[in-house]
């Protein structure tokens, strides 16, 4: 086969209930020049049986099995196994319309652009709802500092096609422990260089909310996957760069929330964030007892700010 048009990664693990229909919205694609590498992450269900059904059936599949490492090792093991001229993820558990991978081709190189975002959808139990991705601004820059705080962009590489040639210039990589905005990382490393961005209103990807995701749930694991995601942010930009700044808070923010750590601990993490940036000020008197030895009152604010809200 000639080189394909885009690569599509997608990380599996435990899937087998979902992956069929996203497997099935690929190969109705309109552009045909694609392909597509699955990557089973040590599955336990029969995903891996179904990704190797695809391949046999179809030479634009390709399979990698290896052992459960989580997501971040996933990405990055399927990244390293691409083709393509371009790059885009997407998840088991999702889909995507027909004309996804040609128009975002088409607006690729009709604006010879390193990153097309597009908007997207969001379905949950029956509702869907319109994402708009429309940046501020389309420097690079503007972009990646839209991904933190009351972020307009969202950090998913799912509606985002890359060209490999950036990538591969940016030495852009899925940073190993981080398996909670792996993808916030890797677009982080790309929009910290001067590449071009372009936009695209129209939205092609189906994000199907799942609640057993790990997004939708807390446990220490977690939480220590959401502080390497600290480690590798400043590594990446100034350690009083608004984004690491707004990541600091929202992973004390989860800490409390959640209780995964003690009090004492919570203090003794990023000791120099004692507030948060949030515009409710009920909120952020919350943040800032919580933040400063004053436990008890913050929980009872919480509880009945939450009671009042319902």
């Amino acid at each position: 086969m000639s080189t394909p048009k885009i690569s599509v990664i997608i990380p599996v693990y435990n899937a087998d209930k979902t992956i069929k229909k996203c497997l099935d919205s690929f190969i109705a694609q309109s552009l045909k020049e694609w392909e597509l590498v699955l990557v089973d992450d040590g599955s336990s269900d029969s995903s891996g049986q179904i990704c190797d059904e695809y391949a046999e059936k179809d030479s634009r599949f390709i399979v990698i099995h290896q052992d459960n490492a989580g997501v971040s090792a996933a990405r990055q093991a399927g990244l390293n196994a691409t083709t393509g001229e371009y790059v885009i993820h997407a998840d088991p558990d999702d889909w995507v319309e027909p004309s996804m991978l040609e128009e975002l081709y088409n607006k690729a190189c009709e604006d010879n652009a390193d990153m097309v975002i597009c908007d997207f959808f969001i379905e949950n139990r029956g509702d869907i709802l319109y994402s708009n991705q429309c940046p501020i601004s389309l420097n690079a820059n503007f972009v990646l500092n839209n991904m933190f705080g009351s972020r307009t962009i969202h950090g998913s590489c799912c509606n985002k096609l890359v060209k490999k040639s950036c990538i591969d210039y940016c030495q852009a990589i899925f940073p190993l422990g981080v398996n909670y905005c792996e993808d916030i990382c890797f677009n982080v490393q790309l929009l910290k260089n001067d590449i071009k961005v372009t936009y695209l209103n129209k939205a092609f990807y189906h994000y199907v909310q799942n609640p057993t995701s790990i997004t939708n749930n807390s446990s220490r694991d977690n939480f220590n996957s959401l502080k390497n995601f600290v480690s590798f942010l400043t590594l990446q930009l100034s350690e009083f760069s608004i984004p690491v700044i707004l990541t600091k808070e929202e992973v004390k923010k989860y800490a409390f929330r959640y209780s995964v750590i003690s009090n004492k601990e919570l203090i003794n993490l990023y000791p120099e964030i004692k507030s948060t940036h949030d515009h409710n000020p009920i909120v952020r008197l919350m943040y800032r007892l919580a933040f400063t030895n004053h436990h008890l009152i913050a929980r009872v604010l919480r509880k009945a700010y939450i009671s009042y809200k319902k």
